[in-house]
């Protein structure tokens, strides 16, 4: 796997600059942090080189929908999240199992068991709104549910790539948690991959969608 350190695309996150990112995510539940923080800290111990993510911002990205230009549209901008409340409350609350350990080329992630339901709500968003929010390399086939748990910082992370494969770690199970909301929050890119004191601030809620009979 070529591994893609932070400073490789770091230039173009501070291009940016103020500029907010907005995204819909469902963020983990408190009482399931500890078994990922447990992990983290196993991760730190091996090599503390790479950034470990706050628990606090412990969320799974479920569609980015672009940057908020310094002359927002409020009425486009109102129509999206209207449009993506009615693709949500289509979709009936369900339960998520968050179990193993895996790694993309930028980041170490625990997966997601939620039978394709954030893969529908990504789908339906990047169909039914196609040209007014961000479409990616990372939606609809692509798509994958995960929580980050560490960015890289460097190149080699050969040691944790082989923690998170041994036998103790492989298959683990995190715990489930119930899906009944999900938030659309403005994120700062700098502040979300700064240390972690930082992160606490990288995530502004916009507005919280319920799903299915909970949105009525």
């Amino acid at each position: 796997m070529e591994v893609t350190p932070i400073r490789d695309y770091w230039n173009e996150i501070l291009s940016s600059g103020d500029t907010i990112y907005a995204g819909l995510i469902y963020r983990i539940p408190p009482r399931l942090w500890r078994p990922l923080v447990l992990v983290q800290k196993e991760l730190k111990l091996l090599d503390p080189r790479q950034l470990y993510s706050n628990p606090s911002i412990f969320h799974v990205p479920i569609k980015g929908l672009g940057y908020l230009g310094d002359k927002l549209d409020r009425n486009k901008y109102e129509s999206v999240l209207l449009k993506i409340k009615e693709i949500v409350s289509e979709v009936d609350p369900f339960e998520i199992e968050i179990r193993e350990l895996g790694a993309f080329s930028t980041s170490i992630y625990a997966g997601i068991n939620d039978k394709g339901k954030f893969k529908e709500i990504n789908e339906r968003i990047l169909e039914e709104l196609r040209g007014d929010v961000e479409s990616s390399r990372f939606d609809a086939s692509e798509f994958v549910p995960h929580v980050t748990l560490a960015t890289f910082n460097t190149k080699d992370v050969s040691s944790i790539l082989e923690k998170i494969r041994s036998p103790e770690l492989r298959g683990k199970d995190f715990g489930s948690a119930g899906v009944f909301e999900v938030e659309a929050v403005q994120m700062n890119l700098i502040l979300a991959l700064g240390p972690e004191e930082t992160q606490d601030n990288s995530l502004s809620h916009i507005r919280s969608f319920w799903l299915g009979k909970f949105s009525r």
